[in-house]
């Protein structure tokens, strides 16, 4: 039976939210209602965090109401009012965070109740602390000031009507600028038709402006965003851009921050597998910066594949001391339920990275493999190592595990099929090459090895291929 959402939603809370939200309902304020107390322990005592308990709908109606008759209708008014009393704490936890509505919304109680004389003191103090990054709040902050200021003398000026002018401007260009932006990304990734009419006028207008407005954070983050978005081959955009994101990005809501480092993080990983080495570091460096921001967290925990693609360039770029630190300090930080996996896979990447295969070996062994990209790559280090080790027995036995695996496993697109057959297949092709290097014919042997060396580089569609090409380089310098 599913739970009432109320139970849902209270169950995804963190703890430290339970508590809060717990002292909300408890209060006078908020709610008076004994039995709406009443159902809220009952609900807190079996789901708090880390409490495994059941939901029964009939044991709590005689909690609440005793030995009454069972009346469903009246449980579920009470689960349906302290539902809303969750909506009600949910809407407050958001205003919470926003100083300048805060302030805006006093000011204009101040001065409906014509409290005038402490609306002007707030409007005179947030004056002097200059704009909030709020532009709706600028907008109606200026729209407060300048009636206020007008009220006590008709002989004002409009300098506060002109600015709620220019936060109503940069409310629409950041809007403008951020839904262009999603349009864009869609179409390049969805093929998604939009109004191209449109956004040429937008663009135009903008251009034309843009000594007013890119000093603007919103304006000076998203138009490089845009320009790389409708020319995907650019790079024109990004130079210069990274200070700004690293100067701004506080600057932005948690969520929409998220979507400015994706972004990012996005340009940084197409150039990295169009074989563009040097942004491993670009996005490693990224990474670092906005992993204590929290901003590649995927709600309060950080993703398995986040946490494997930093690992993945830290040892690529042999930061060995700062990616183990990194191993250890960030396993508390990822899902109860991914974390073990998690941490002895890349445990295990490290391992291999620093060239202790035995330590790697162990702890693949100690891998669940119940996804198959951990499956996979797995069993791609373990290739790695026996061709390492000229174990040749073991990689032909691994080749052929793979092939079943990849056979029979449904979850796997075509291009993942294709990535880990073209990998085994060359990876055995070119181990069969180097044991025969100097005892078959050399020019049959250098036809098949040049052949090989020019579908691993041709091949888009191949996993580890970096890896497979210092391979082939290695038995060229072969004496």
């Amino acid at each position: 039976m599913a739970l009432p959402k109320i139970i849902s939603i209270y169950q995804a809370l963190t703890t430290k939210e339970q508590e809060f939200f717990a002292d909300f309902v408890r209060s006078p304020y908020n709610n008076k209602r004994k039995k709406i107390l009443m159902l809220f322990d009952i609900i807190e005592n079996a789901f708090k965090t880390g409490a495994s308990g059941s939901w029964d709908k009939a044991a709590a109606h005689t909690l609440i109401f005793g030995n009454s008759k069972q009346d469903e209708l009246q449980i579920n008014n009470l689960l349906s009012d302290l539902y809303k009393l969750l909506e009600k704490y949910l809407a407050w936890k958001q205003f919470e965070k926003h100083q300048d509505r805060k302030d805006v919304l006093v000011i204009e109680n101040l001065m409906e109740t014509a409290i005038t004389e402490n609306a002007g003191k707030i409007i005179r103090k947030k004056s002097q602390q200059g704009e909030g990054t709020d532009v709706v709040s600028n907008f109606l902050f200026y729209q407060l000031a300048d009636q206020y200021y007008f009220q006590l003398s008709r002989k004002g000026d409009n300098t506060h009507l002109i600015k709620s002018q220019e936060a109503l401007d940069i409310y629409y260009l950041s809007n403008q600028l951020k839904i262009w932006c999603e349009l864009m990304n869609r179409s390049n990734i969805l093929a998604l038709q939009y109004d191209n009419i449109k956004f040429n006028r937008f663009i135009q207008f903008l251009e034309n402006n843009l000594s007013d407005y890119a000093h603007y954070p919103t304006v000076s983050i998203y138009y490089p965003i845009l320009l790389w978005l409708k020319d995907p081959d650019s790079d024109e955009w990004y130079e210069g851009f990274r200070e700004k994101l690293f100067l701004h990005i506080g600057e932005f809501p948690e969520n929409e921050a998220k979507d400015i480092v994706a972004y990012v993080q996005n340009y940084c990983v197409k150039r990295i597998n169009q074989g563009r080495n040097e942004f491993l570091k670009e996005w490693f460096e990224i990474a670092q910066f906005m992993l204590p921001l929290n901003l590649l967290n995927d709600n309060k925990y950080i993703s398995e594949w986040t946490y494997k693609n930093i690992i993945t360039v830290g040892v690529r770029l042999h930061a060995f001391e700062w990616t183990e630190n990194f191993i250890h300090g960030y396993y508390t930080k990822l899902a109860p339920e991914q974390r073990d996996n998690a941490y002895q896979y890349n445990l295990a990447v490290y391992y291999y990275e620093k060239q202790d295969f035995d330590k790697a070996m162990q702890l693949l062994n100690r891998v669940h493999f119940t996804d198959p990209n951990y499956y996979l790559d797995a069993k791609s280090i373990l290739l790695k190592i026996f061709y390492d080790h000229q174990e040749f027995e073991a990689l032909l036995s691994l080749k052929d595990t793979v092939k079943i695996y990849l056979l029979r496993d449904k979850q796997l697109s075509k291009s993942q099929r294709a990535l880990y057959k073209n990998l085994f297949n060359n990876t055995i092709k070119l181990y069969k090459l180097r044991i025969n290097k100097g005892f078959v014919n050399a020019e049959k042997w250098g036809k098949l090895f040049t052949a090989l060396r020019q579908e691993v580089d041709s091949t888009t569609i191949l996993a580890n291929k970096q890896w497979l090409q210092l391979k082939i380089a290695e038995i060229t310098d072969m004496r």
